[in-house]
């Protein structure tokens, strides 16, 4: 059976380029980041292959939606290196101790995940009453995010003091990422889940005022019942 299309070329240009956009998918483009020995700035570098829009032909390259990004210029290269990426689609993913070198396109970046630290380090930094403001200090710079994960090992709950912290993104496209399970909440979500763990798995204190604790959640929370079962 034939899996090529061979009349593709003969096809009007406005259907192919149609066909080039559905091409087009996102993709979590993870970014290594290596300070300097000398000089202010760092090595950019990923593992991620480059989009199969960029190798089918040369009419695909001239109307995929990638551009140039991350510049890196070694000491013994002639030319820069870089990454290409769909600002409009890709998530971009970096360790959090990096984030300060995306500043350069922190103005192009729309989805983005980053790591945050681990162990009783990454444990002070969101319970330490200077998190909140370091995070919204550092996310001010970035004024096109549409969405952020923050991809968390341990004490997912905790995370909910960082709910304010993501500058221009939309409270409802925030979400904490539990690497180990791959549980994705959202920011309700990780309220409830707070709560349930500071009352033992959500023990109702007061079986006669259920109706009005439930409500109080559901305005309060943002959230529905049925989400709970889906934390659960």
């Amino acid at each position: 059976m034939a899996t090529t299309f061979h009349p593709f070329p003969r096809l009007p240009f406005e259907l192919r380029s149609q066909i080039w956009a559905m091409a087009v998918y996102p993709r979590l483009v993870h970014i290594r980041a290596t300070s300097k020995p000398s000089g202010p700035g760092c090595y950019f570098a990923s593992m991620i292959p480059q989009a199969e829009l960029m190798h089918v032909c040369r009419e695909s390259r001239q109307l995929a939606p990638y551009r140039k990004a991350f510049f890196t210029t070694l000491p013994d290269d002639s030319e820069a290196r870089y990454i290409w990426v769909n600002f409009d689609e890709d998530m971009i993913c970096i360790p959090d101790q990096f984030m300060g070198y995306l500043r350069a396109h922190a103005a192009d970046i729309q989805r983005l995940r980053f790591t945050a630290p681990a162990g009783s380090f990454g444990e002070g930094w969101v319970t330490g009453f200077g998190y909140a403001e370091y995070l919204k200090d550092r996310f001010k710079h970035f004024t096109a995010l549409r969405e952020v994960h923050v991809a968390i090992s341990e004490d997912i709950s905790s995370w909910v003091l960082t709910a304010g912290c993501y500058g221009t993104c939309p409270y409802e496209n925030v979400r904490f990422l539990d690497v180990h399970s791959g549980l994705m909440l959202t920011i309700p979500q990780a309220n409830l889940v707070e709560e349930w763990i500071s009352r033992k798995g959500w023990l109702v204190e007061n079986m006669d005022g259920i109706d009005e604790e439930l409500q109080f959640y559901i305005d309060n929370c943002y959230t529905f019942i049925e989400d709970c079962a889906e934390v659960d």
